[in-house]
């Protein structure tokens, strides 16, 4: 009897300390399961990723004001036209082959396109005394423009100049508007204020959007006479503004093109058009003061017959102008030679590259100077010489 009840208890202590232990077991288990299976509602069970090694607070901190730099930095844009040996347009670049330069620095490209972007134009014709016999040339063009350059989207400005500045027509896409206004050309008096046309078509310009590609034609025979405008504004407002001028040159008489333009103040114009800053700087007096009193630099051009010259050694203000903005001055035409210049215009326009990039040499005031190179052998570049950088304030 005693034996039987000592087996018993010797069981029952048996199964008690089993029950201890699996209950501990259970216990210990329980957060385990219940953190596998947090925010389960049926779906497959959702894991928690591993944190990535976050950077020592001093390295994050650097790469934090570094990323705020270059958000705030101007994306600085340029038009690039590209020819062959033959001076045939190159069309089939990548980004790979390029490489741009600022202030000598080579920059990563941000961005490399086919120029599609809509055309918006001014179209500025000299009518003065001098060009009177040239001026039927010029009447019969528009439909090279609406056809050619403009395309459905693109639109037109146009301005006549001789003793004053006249805007004949602002923007449209009407080609028959267009038609009847260079019908219209007349010449008056004998002054010939291209500086100060160029800064009123610059001025208009200015104020289309940003997504269309800025561009003034302009009939002259490259020099100025009578302006208040200076040269050096042209050039400040042009390559602010993105603006590209192209020429084609009157022929009136050996006289008029050995003229050589006067020095100019500046234009009473410029004193009611806020000047323009570089793209994201904000037009304080300082940041203009340090822009505007920077004189223009003299820096190499790639002018119309594919040679790289010093500015200034350029024939005509307007090829200065042309030069300095990445277009390009076609002279002497003749009735003949006048469609086939204004179709070149017209096709290097639609052939474009637009190259983008943010400048790391911002600490830099002053003019900038912008060189566009490709890696391809025996290929010309022609972009816009530079922008001007004001110093912080």
């Amino acid at each position: 009897m005693s034996c039987n009840h000592a087996r018993d208890r010797c069981t029952a202590d048996r199964a008690t300390a089993l029950a201890v232990a699996a209950s501990l077991a259970v216990a210990l288990a329980a957060p385990v399961i219940a953190k596998a299976q947090e925010g389960v509602t049926g779906e497959s069970p959702v894991f928690a990723q591993p944190k990535k090694d976050e950077p020592p607070p001093d390295l994050k901190h650097q790469e934090e004001e570094a990323a705020k730099i270059r958000v705030q930095s101007p994306l600085v844009t340029t038009p690039v036209t590209v020819f062959d040996s033959a001076g045939q347009l190159v069309y089939d670049l990548r980004r790979k082959d390029f490489q741009v330069l600022d202030n000598g620095v080579p920059q990563r490209i941000d961005r490399l396109d086919a120029a599609t972007d809509p055309v918006t134009a001014v179209i500025i014709v000299e009518a003065n005394d001098a060009v009177a016999p040239l001026l039927p040339q010029v009447r019969p063009v528009a439909s090279l423009f609406s056809g050619l350059l403009l395309g459905p989207e693109g639109e037109a400005a146009v301005i006549f100049y001789g003793d004053r500045v006249h805007l004949a027509q602002d923007f449209s896409k009407d080609s028959d508007q267009l038609s009847a206004t260079l019908k219209g050309v007349t010449p008056e008096g004998s002054e010939a204020r291209l500086n100060d046309a160029l800064a009123r078509g610059i001025a208009m310009l200015e104020k289309r959007p940003k997504n269309e590609r800025r561009v003034i034609v302009a009939f002259s025979d490259g020099f100025d006479r009578g302006s208040e405008t200076g040269k050096d504004d042209i050039i400040r407002r042009a390559t602010s503004a993105e603006v590209t001028i192209y020429g084609l040159g009157f022929n009136p008489a050996q006289a008029l093109l050995m003229q050589k333009p006067q020095d100019q103040q500046q234009s009473p114009l410029d004193a009611n058009v806020a000047h323009p800053m570089p793209p994201g700087q904000v037009p304080t007096p300082t940041n203009s003061e340090s822009v505007w009193s920077t004189p223009v630099p003299v820096v190499p051009i790639l002018i119309a017959t594919g040679q790289v010259i010093r500015s200034a050694l350029a024939s005509s203000i307007l090829e200065f102008y042309a030069g300095y903005t990445g277009g390009v001055f076609l002279s002497h035409w003749s009735k003949s030679a006048l469609q086939e210049q204004l179709s070149r215009i017209a096709s290097e326009i639609q052939s474009q590259y637009e190259l983008a990039y943010i400048p790391d040499t911002l600490n830099q005031s002053g003019f900038h100077r912008i060189q566009v190179e490709v890696k391809r052998p025996g290929m010309k570049v022609r972009a816009r010489a530079g922008y001007f950088y004001p110093t912080k304030e």
